[in-house]
C-alpha cells in the first residue's frame, strides 16, 4: 500500500489528479479522524481538522514532491492541527473582558504611516521567503507554516535534523537580511 500511497501523491503533486486526492482522502480519512479524535474528544471538530488538513494539501500540493512518506505528514498535520485548536479553544476561555477592551482601544491608536511600514515589511518578508532556494523555502514552511518540529521533517523528507537547522539557518539568514534593507532605505 505504500507504493499506491506514494503514487497517488506524485498524481497529485504533479498532475493535480483530483482522483488520486479523493483516493488518498477516503484511504486516509478514518485514521486521520482517529488520531485527531483522541487529541480533541469532539467529533466534529475532529472531522474539521481532517478537512482542513486535506484542503492544506490540496493547497500545498507543488510541495508534495519533497513529501517521502505523506501518511506520516499528514499524521503529523493533523496532530498539530488538533493541538492548536485545543491551545486556541483554551485561551478563548481565559479571555478578561477588559483586556479586550483595552486592546481595541490600543489597535485604533496606529497611525496609517505606521500600517503602511508594517505592510511593507510582511511584502518584503513573503518576497523573501518565495526567493529562498526550493528545499530551502520547504523546509521554512513546513517549520513556521505548518508548525512541525525538526525531528518531523526530517522523517518525511527523509534527511537528517542538521540538514533542516542549516537550512532554516540560511532562510533565517536571508530574510533578516530582506528586512534589513528594509529598512536601510
Amino acid at each position: 500500500m505504500k507504493e499506491q500511497l506514494r503514487h497517488w501523491t506524485e498524481r497529485i503533486a504533479l498532475f493535480n489528479d483530483q482522483s488520486a486526492f479523493r483516493k488518498l482522502f477516503l484511504y486516509l480519512y478514518d485514521f486521520l479522524l482517529a488520531c485527531a479524535y483522541t487529541i480533541l474528544k469532539n467529533k466534529e471538530i475532529a472531522e474539521e481538522v481532517v478537512l482542513d488538513t486535506f484542503v492544506n494539501l490540496w493547497g500545498n500540493r507543488g510541495r508534495l514532491r519533497e513529501v517521502n512518506n505523506i501518511q506520516v505528514y499528514l499524521y503529523v498535520s493533523v496532530k498539530n492541527l488538533s493541538l492548536k485548536s485545543v491551545a486556541r479553544e483554551n485561551r478563548r476561555c481565559e479571555i478578561n473582558w477588559e483586556d479586550l477592551v483595552n486592546e481595541g482601544e490600543a489597535a485604533g491608536t496606529a497611525s496609517p504611516e505606521e500600517l503602511l511600514i508594517s505592510n511593507e515589511t510582511v511584502m518584503q518578508i513573503e518576497r523573501a521567503i518565495e526567493s529562498l532556494p526550493p528545499k530551502c523555502k520547504v523546509i521554512f514552511k513546513m517549520v513556521r507554516e505548518d508548525g512541525l518540529k525538526y525531528k518531523e521533517i526530517a522523517q518525511i523528507l527523509d534527511i537528517s535534523v542538521k540538514t533542516i537547522d542549516a537550512q532554516m539557518a540560511i532562510a533565517t539568514k536571508k530574510i533578516t537580511e530582506s528586512i534589513g534593507s528594509l529598512l536601510n532605505q
